[in-house]
């Protein structure tokens, strides 16, 4: 960038110096520059080692996955109701046509506790499965990190709603409503997003050994997967691991604030930035990226049924500027929200989404990333850096800004 932003720039938060319930700003080296963090319960995240490791209550998680840059990792309270998460050997696991033999590879998280997936020699399909309690017409995810051995293929099926095929060679998948990440050293996590039906009181998550193209074949009584670290929780997308012994286990909000910081923001003009890589984009509900302000005087960027929303809001809305296309999860943006009274403007990518010049401005003193009107309203977004300015930028300088 030739625009020296850093330095024009009132507040930079690019992920790095943090401790337990603190997010260390790199401006202002002060107090202002100090954001709570707070989530009551240990979560995981994958550290710059690239391994899944349990980090302790109100720890913010720097999160390397995919990137040797980390992000702040922010979700929503999500619980994982699959039981012994990690061990498959377990009776909670009912094995059919199929054995499994415990911790005999090294897993996700660099210790040796994997499970191994190994078919008999029936012709049948070849699975594990277990089934937890649901409710009827409601959306689940259910996820399991896979490795490759003898066998390459490997079916998530629910039950009563079907599934889909995931090709350990090539990371690819066969059907609809599945999801494939990578996780290095050959492990990937798999999962399926199914809603159950009316009257449906159960999901059946089924783990299917898949050989030439199908899962009901003769085995040989030797070839088989590695398993680790199964998922089933409610919603539309998959959430950051949740171990799991003989009782579903939950993991709290991440939240990451600063109140009492009004000479940080422009009072009567500014730009809010906020560079994020969006871990899902549902499309039923808002999720609020960076908010300034509280209740109905704020100035945002959030995503709403996929889109990628700006709104200026005192008492009553002032501006709203929204990306017409759906994101794309797994997919790096940087947007820029520029207010001034009669003179607003949003940019997503280097490109003006679109200007208003008509509105007034709120007075704010506070910074929320990740806002929780609702569990449902966490943003489940990887943040790579947020800035606040306290003049409004040039639209060049916004498009040079939000530039890839």
């Amino acid at each position: 960038m030739s625009t020296p932003f850093y330095d024009l720039a009132s507040l930079v938060v690019v992920p790095s110096g943090y401790k337990a319930s603190k997010v260390y700003a790199q401006k202002p080296l002060t107090t202002d520059g100090q954001l709570t963090f707070s989530r009551a319960s240990t979560a995981t995240r994958v550290n710059a080692s690239g391994l899944i490791e349990t980090v302790a209550s109100n720890v913010p998680r720097l999160d390397y996955l995919g990137s040797t840059c980390p992000k702040i990792l922010l979700e929503g309270q999500r619980t994982n109701i699959a039981l012994y998460s990690e061990q498959f050997d377990n009776a909670a696991w009912t094995k059919t046509n199929a054995t499994v033999s415990p911790n005999v590879a090294i897993s996700p998280d660099g210790y040796t506790n994997a499970d191994k997936l190994v078919e008999d020699t029936t012709f049948a399909n070849h699975r594990v499965f277990q089934s937890v309690a649901a409710t009827a017409s409601t959306t689940y995810t259910s996820s399991v990190f896979v490795k490759k051995e003898e066998i390459t293929a490997v079916s998530i099926i629910e039950t009563t709603l079907g599934g889909c095929t995931f090709d350990l060679d090539n990371g690819t998948i066969t059907g609809t409503g599945g999801f494939i990440e990578s996780y290095g050293n050959g492990w990937f996590r798999c999962g399926i997003t199914r809603t159950t039906a009316v009257g449906q009181i159960s999901f059946v998550t089924q783990i299917r050994l898949s050989k030439g193209g199908t899962t009901a074949y003769t085995g040989n009584g030797v070839d088989g997967l590695y398993l680790w670290g199964a998922q089933t929780e409610l919603g539309s997308y998959q959430s950051s691991y949740v171990p799991s012994l003989g009782a579903a286990v939950t993991r709290g909000a991440d939240a990451c604030s600063k109140t009492g910081i009004s000479s940080l923001i422009g009072q009567t003009e500014g730009v809010l930035f906020v560079d994020f890589v969006p871990n899902n984009t549902p499309a039923t509900v808002s999720q609020w990226l960076m908010f300034l302000g509280t209740g109905g005087n704020y100035i945002a960027i959030y995503i709403s049924n996929q889109k990628l929303l700006s709104n200026v809001a005192a008492t009553t809305d002032q501006c709203a500027i929204f990306t017409s296309y759906n994101l794309v999860a797994g997919t790096r943006y940087k947007a820029a929200l520029a207010y001034k009274e009669n003179d607003f403007a949003f940019y997503v990518n280097g490109v003006q989404i679109g200007v208003d010049t008509s509105g007034t401005v709120p007075a704010v003193s506070s910074l929320q990333n990740n806002y929780n009107t609702t569990a449902a309203n966490s943003s489940n977004a990887g943040l790579n850096q947020a800035l606040l300015f306290k003049t409004r930028l040039t639209n060049a300088q916004l498009a040079e800004l939000t530039t890839l």
